[in-house]
């Protein structure tokens, strides 16, 4: 029986074999780590390695960049969803096994192997503490110092932190970090019309990974799964759409059910200040937490119950929290 972990795991290799996600993967990365790449002309490779002594080691994607004048490299994706503190060691070990598995054929005009890179893309929630070199697998002589163990021995990619530092739209990794760390299912929705709006959905690789975001919020979100999911089989397009279709309405009904519940709540306690509280947790759970916080700032010293009428409408009415903002700065302005 498949494990959470496994879905998820299949479902971000499954991601990864689509070469608009890695060119989108490595343009996040550090220019010093992808130099070397040219992703233009990507060749998914084997992901099993047998070295000479018989060792065998397994990553989760190989893909070869095929570059101008001979000039080539080869990528490793490794998929975490936890830290771990062996990784720069089992980096060193897949490079070895990786050149003792290509042998003679792979090497260039000069005699020498491609250069490897390999690239660990983070899913998890907590945060990566550990080196990401040697430093904190081996015991440093105090008096003899092992420069060998200094740098960085893979280029890792923090889905957190592209979620809060990359705000643009147009790249696919980036609209996987912006699922995943969604503040509400609200948000969730735009992402996912905005999806439409930039997806080529005539590439079939497009439409799959397309699939690959909805069944990636029904592995980290279970409420939100339709009935009957199954991880592993392929739907069309008209499916897709229309399991988003049904994701966006029952966004709405719960909204106006959540709109209606805690206005009363607010009425009930029938203080301007349960109003305040019942708008901020609406604007909240629809357009996030900052967007929750700035509402509560805006709203502080404002008691007149038809303002607060008027906030709670543009709530609803909004599809952002950016308009939302704007609106009731100029609902204050109209006042004053």
């Amino acid at each position: 029986m498949q494990t959470l972990r496994d879905i998820r795991d299949r479902i971000m290799k499954r991601m990864l074999r689509c070469p608009r996600m890695v060119r989108d993967l490595l343009e996040l990365l550090p220019a010093a780590w992808t130099a070397v790449v040219d992703a233009a002309s990507l060749t998914e490779l084997p992901t099993e390695f047998i070295g000479e002594r018989g060792d065998k080691r397994i990553a989760d994607l190989c893909w070869l960049a095929e570059g101008g004048g001979g000039d080539s490299a080869i990528v490793l994706i490794e998929n975490q969803s936890t830290p771990d503190w062996r990784m720069p060691a089992r980096a060193m070990t897949r490079t070895g096994l990786l050149y003792e598995t290509l042998g003679a054929t792979a090497r260039g005009p000069d005699g020498r192997f491609p250069p490897v890179v390999i690239v660990v893309v983070y899913t998890g929630h907590r945060p990566w503490q550990m080196p990401d070199d040697l430093t904190g697998l081996v015991r440093v002589p105090a008096q003899h110092p092992l420069p060998w163990l200094d740098g960085r021995r893979y280029a890792r990619l923090d889905l957190r932190d592209v979620a809060t530092q990359y705000p643009e739209q147009g790249n696919r990794m980036m609209a996987l970090a912006g699922l995943t760390f969604a503040e509400s299912v609200f948000v969730v929705n735009r992402l996912f019309a905005d999806l439409c709006g930039w997806l080529d959905f005539n590439d079939e690789d497009e439409t799959r990974l397309y699939q690959c975001y909805l069944d990636w919020l029904y592995a980290i979100e279970p409420r939100l799964r339709p009935s009957g999911w199954d991880p592993n089989r392929d739907r069309n397009l008209e499916e897709l759409m229309a399991e988003q279709s049904i994701l966006s309405r029952n966004t709405d009904r719960w909204l106006e059910r959540y709109g209606r519940e805690v206005f009363a709540d607010g009425r009930r306690k029938g203080q301007a200040d349960g109003r305040r509280d019942a708008l901020v947790r609406l604007a909240a759970r629809r357009f996030g937490a900052d967007i929750g916080r700035r509402l509560g700032a805006w709203l502080e010293n404002i008691d007149d119950p038809s303002i607060l009428d008027r906030v709670g409408d543009l709530i609803v009415d909004c599809e952002t929290g950016d308009q939302l903002l704007a609106s009731i700065d100029r609902t204050d302005a109209n006042s004053s």
